[in-house]
């Protein structure tokens, strides 16, 4: 019987149209390399050789089975030798199955290149999954066996057979000129124009498209090392040119969907364009750094227009109005997968250009279009015409979204190219700055708009430290300023991310503030600076903090505001409240003598006299009750911000509000408001005592905990006795 089934298979391989389902013939295939005695070296030669998989054209199809073949014939024969041993004097698992691939592999040599890489590239594949199965399997139990624990082959085969399917791809792109285009016009073009007609429903494709789609499968398992023997310029150049055919240039919403074959392998094309550029940067960084440029500047612009078509998406102008009112299908499912593939490409891309030393671009004569910088720029301004898109999946800011719902490849992406460009020269930020705000003020509809300001405020929040106070004054206030309050209209996700993105930059420039601040006091502590020695940094820093000085009044006014139920939430109010106060405090440098002096912080008792005012002016309905409520939460937050030579006066005002005895409260007459009332006055007696433990400074500690502890037994209300008493 088994030898009719090996005669069977032997003649559907000597078939150029195969009577049985190919998937028939890979299972055959698969069983019989498994159970070839004594090796497999023969089989696989007539495999390799057979008209079934060389007869042209060659048909994806007939390839994904060799490949397939290959990869299970080696799970086969692992369960094979896993089995007992039917001799004392048989060899370990690894030296069998090693013995065995190798003369895999020997059947394989002299065979045609393309079929040589999905042979080669299938049993690499094996070898892989083995490989990662022990090491799963090692992981579980430390007492695992020793077939499941050891290494099923060896290094050196392992070795054999990247190198073969590197040999493999080479032929074949070799043979396609790529990276000698002028030689292929003295080429025969009839290769693929035989009259055999496969019966197989697969389109006509080239003999490229087929090698570039086994590559992707087999080449990311390959060492590195081993990759920059390819021309990868060239390979590069020929990924991207198929990468945005996927996507018609990036207008496969107004066009016919993208070619199957294509979509079907773009994650492997996107895997293989990523490890190319990598490995490029690596091993020639200046080669690399412009082959990484060309690919970003193709996706910014294919990214570009897609930002233009996104509109009639959303309008439900698409040639299948289904597929516009369905996120999850039809040309939605494309925009998804253009992300993904861009942001799989560009993660790599700047994950290895950090590491090209500053001479080669410095050097080069096209430094100012290939750089770190550059690649960085490119990647942010790509990922801001695909920002309706990143919007679907929280930004690159919010942090509300479960681990399912996040893209944390995105988040990195992005925060890794705004940490090249802050550390770049210091015109790179601003020249980003200086597109980005060009390309806000294009007309576009409202949603979208919304989503590419949030995403400009996300990175301009990243980017303040380093941004000149000119930029801070003139286009960045221009663009926080109008989204800084909720409109009253009910509120969508993006509105509300805008909101709270225009929030964060102020806070940003607060920090940015202090931070300057503190090493101006600190510089000023080991050094005294004549006047005419002020360099342009110190004027900066001064202007930045004037800028502050003005912002104050501004911001306290739009905290409050922005403190009623519905807009911003109670701890988002209470962080910005108390940046706030620690800036003003900071807008002021007094000498050592006149830092005791009350007068010298008027700006930071403004904010607290401001919130003070709120407060009492809120009546006792339930909305203005909750925001009460809030705005004394917010007040507790600020002792920490404020200085030494306030906090006797801060602490006069919040005493009386603290010691009150409900019982005494003759306008509340229901129980309810009673117990809510005492709820509301335990919570500020612990959001107080976890600032004065947690967060205020050494310098004002002292002072601060002999208050509390003045106040803690002080206290006439018995329900505070008791909570203070808990703390």
């Amino acid at each position: 019987m088994p030898s009719n089934a090996y005669s069977n298979l032997l003649q559907h391989l000597h078939r150029a149209q195969p009577a049985l389902p190919l998937e028939t013939i890979q299972a055959a295939l698969a069983f019989h390399i498994a159970n070839q005695n004594p090796l497999p070296t023969p089989l696989a030669a007539t495999a390799i050789t057979s008209p079934l998989f060389l007869s042209h054209p060659f048909t994806l199809s007939r390839l994904q089975v060799l490949s397939n073949s290959f990869r299970h014939a080696l799970h086969l024969k692992f369960t094979l030798v896993s089995g007992p041993r039917l001799s004392f004097f048989e060899g370990s698992i690894s030296t069998r199955l090693t013995e065995w691939t190798k003369s895999l592999m020997k059947g394989l040599q002299g065979g045609n290149s393309l079929l040589r890489l999905a042979a080669a590239g299938g049993v690499l594949q094996g070898l892989q999954d083995l490989q990662t199965q022990a090491k799963a399997n090692s992981s579980i139990s430390m007492n695992s066996s020793h077939t499941a624990s050891e290494n099923p082959v060896s290094d050196a085969i392992r070795a054999k057979v990247e190198d073969e399917v590197v040999i493999a791809f080479a032929e074949v792109i070799d043979q396609e000129g790529v990276g000698r285009e002028w030689e292929s016009e003295f080429r025969q073009t009839t290769l693929l124009s035989n009259t055999v007609q496969d019966q197989i429903s697969s389109p006509h494709i080239s003999l490229l498209t087929l090698s570039l789609i086994l590559a992707g499968q087999s080449l990311p398992l390959v060492a590195s090392s081993k990759l920059k023997a390819l021309p990868l310029a060239a390979l590069s150049q020929l990924l991207t040119s198929y990468i945005t055919e996927t996507f018609h240039e990036g207008d496969f919403l107004r066009q016919s969907a993208a070619s199957d074959t294509l979509r079907l392998h773009i994650a492997s094309l996107s895997r293989l364009e990523a490890l190319v550029l990598s490995i490029a940067l690596d091993y020639r960084p200046r080669i690399g750094l412009t082959a990484a440029q060309e690919t970003l500047n193709h996706l910014r612009e294919m990214a570009h227009r897609v930002a233009g078509v996104i509109p009639h998406l959303l309008a439900g102008d698409t040639h299948s109005a289904s597929d516009a009112e369905t996120p999850s299908s039809g040309p939605w499912l494309t925009l998804k997968t253009l992300l993904f593939s861009v942001i799989m490409i560009t993660d790599s891309v700047l994950s290895a250009c950090i590491y090209v030393p500053p001479t080669v671009y410095h050097l080069s004569s096209t430094s100012s279009l290939s750089s770190p910088a550059s690649l960085s720029l490119t990647t942010i301004l790509t990922l801001f015409h695909l920002s309706f898109v990143v919007s679907q999946f929280g930004g690159i800011s919010s942090l509300e979204y479960t681990d399912e719902a996040s893209f944390k490849e995105l988040r990195k992406t992005a925060y890794l190219a705004l940490d090249i460009l802050a550390s770049g020269s210091n015109d790179v930020p601003e020249r980003f700055l200086d597109e980005l705000m060009n390309l806000v003020k294009s007309p576009i509809e409202e949603t979208i708009a919304l989503a590419q300001i949030s995403f400009a405020l996300s990175c301009i929040e990243q980017l303040v430290p380093v941004l000149s106070v000119r930029y801070l004054k003139g286009p960045v206030w221009t663009l926080i300023a109008p989204n800084l309050v909720l409109p009253r209209q009910p509120l969508d996700q993006l509105r509300r991310e805008t909101f709270e993105s225009a929030h964060s930059v102020v806070l940003a420039i607060l920090a940015a503030n202090a931070a300057n601040v503190d090493a101006m006091n600190k510089e000023s502590r080991t050094q005294e600076l004549s006047d005419g020695s002020k360099g342009k940094a110190t004027e900066e820093d001064m202007s930045l903090s004037d800028f502050c000085t003005r912002l104050v009044p501004f911001y306290s006014k739009s905290l409050i505001q922005n403190s009623a139920p519905g807009k911003l939430s109670t701890s988002q109010v209470r962080i910005a409240y108390a940046a706030l106060v620690r800036s003003a405090s900071n807008s002021v440098l007094p000498t050592q003598d006149e830092s005791e002096n009350p007068s010298h912080f008027t700006l930071a008792w403004y904010c607290i006299d401001e919130l003070l005012c709120a407060i009492r002016s809120l009546g006792n309905d339930k909305l203005q009750l909750e925001q009460k409520h809030r705005l004394q939460l917010t007040l507790m937050s600020c002792v920490s911000a404020l200085p030494l030579s306030l906090l006797g006066r801060f602490f006069e005002e919040i005493n009386d509000s603290l010691k009150v005895d409900i019982g005494s409260e003759d306008n509340l007459d229901n129980t309810v408001d009673l117990v809510q009332r005492e709820r509301d006055r335990t919570e500020l007696i612990q959001a107080l005592y976890r600032e004065i433990s947690e967060m205020v400074g050494d310098r004002e500690k002292g002072y601060v905990l002999s208050w509390w502890s003045a106040f803690a037994t002080g206290n006439s209300t018995a329900s505070s006795r008791t909570v203070i008493a808990k703390l």
